[in-house]
């Protein structure tokens, strides 16, 4: 069975047949079988790429891949370079190419910014891990490059789908009212997230996992899934409306 150290030694278009023939296989072996409903086809994203990989490999980014510690919480530049722009100093930017980076990592002498980067960011990750956070710093440098406003992974249907669950009088708008502009639970419409950061991921894991009444600034809770049996589907269509409409421009 191929690994990717293996992979990465061939030929440029070797590579890309390899990770597409890994990426399917592990479709079938049910590599995502957890997050499955959850994901929504989309033309924005690059071949051999889920949305379900962009999710893990965020959740990675920020925990134990230990990539946050040199690039920022933001991805946005400290110890290691920003990765949220177009300017790749170490790679051509494509998603192959970022993940024979952070497979191999990049030596002090060939380092741009003069530090090093060790292989796999310097943790544990598994061959799956790598793929993941290769998929959403790939992400995060290329919404532009997708032709459209929306994040990578958000479509019109999303948030069409989100608006209808989120209006159904035993949903959101009980505790977010009417227009979303808040009553017992915070106004969504504008940009001071109390519980999140904003980011479609961060109010995906907000809508998922609720708020807790110790960490509710507001001293009310938000039960997971807002209360209520939402699937992985309605979930991230929500998350794909709250962010539309927090986002939008204001006239």
């Amino acid at each position: 069975m191929w690994t990717i150290s293996t992979v990465v030694s061939m030929s440029h278009g070797h590579l890309a047949h390899i990770c597409r023939v890994v990426v399917f296989i592990f479709v079938l072996s049910g590599y995502d079988s957890g997050r499955a409903s959850a994901q929504s086809p989309t033309d924005s994203l690059t071949p051999g790429v889920t949305m379900g990989m962009v999710e893990e490999g965020g959740a990675l980014f920020q925990g134990r891949g230990m990539c946050a510690n040199c690039h920022g919480a933001a991805a946005s530049g400290f110890l290691g370079p920003d990765l949220t722009d177009s300017a790749w100093l170490q790679a051509k930017g494509s998603y192959l190419d970022i993940l024979q980076i952070v497979l191999t990592g990049i030596p002090e002498e060939k380092s741009e910014g003069g530090t090093a980067m060790p292989p796999r960011g310097g943790g544990n990750l598994s061959d799956v891990d790598i793929q993941a956070v290769a998929s959403y710093v790939w992400t995060l440098g290329h919404v532009e490059e997708a032709g459209q406003s929306l994040p990578i992974g958000i479509t019109n249907t999303m948030v069409e789908r989100g608006r209808q669950v989120f209006e159904n009088p035993r949903q959101c708008i009980r505790c977010h009212g009417e227009n979303a502009s808040g009553d017992i639970g915070p106004n969504l419409t504008d940009d001071s997230w109390i519980h999140a950061k904003g980011s479609y991921l961060d109010i995906v894991s907000a809508v998922l996992n609720g708020v807790r009444l110790e960490q509710s600034t507001r001293g009310i809770p938000m039960p997971p899934k807002g209360g209520s049996n939402l699937t992985d589907d309605e979930v991230h269509a929500v998350a794909a409306f709250v962010w539309y409409i927090s986002h939008r421009k204001k006239e």
